[in-house]
């Protein structure tokens, strides 16, 4: 399952800013640290695409990294709270993807990255929240 994979991506990025991941506060691994939080929003919102909006790969848009594209189709089919939020972040998420593997210089910021890891959280309650209200009401 999706949500379970973004667990562990989050799971890793808090490791790598963590005081124990990260001793040092080195930059390269704050970058790592960034692309796991990416990796996490995306797949958390492509689990909300596929098990609550019944969106799966053949829906156009569903195939991208860019976080602003998975929140509209989201925001299309479902109500999620968090969405506005995210959307103001989506672009830096975004970036993360790729730069923080590929730039020579370090390119996030540990603040950043724990805002995001604090979305990814919400978002996932917001997940069990609606996941448990059609459990409770599968009729509606």
């Amino acid at each position: 399952m999706l949500i379970d994979r973004a667990d562990r991506d989050i799971y890793n990025a808090k490791w790598l800013i963590s005081s124990t991941g990260n001793p040092t506060n080195d930059e390269l691994l704050n970058d790592m640290a960034a692309y796991h939080v990416q990796q996490g929003i995306e797949k958390a919102l492509k689990h909300v695409l596929r098990t609550i909006c019944g969106l799966d790969e053949t829906y156009r848009g569903y195939r991208t990294h860019d976080i602003m594209t998975l929140i509209n189709i989201v925001t299309d089919h479902s109500d999620f709270p968090i969405a506005e939020r995210l959307m103001d972040a989506a672009n830096d998420i975004t970036g993360w993807e790729a730069r923080s593997r590929y730039d020579d210089s370090p390119i996030s910021v540990r603040n950043d990255i724990v805002e995001a890891i604090e979305m990814y959280e919400e978002l996932k309650q917001q997940i069990l929240a609606v996941n448990e209200h059609a459990e409770i009401n599968p009729e509606e």
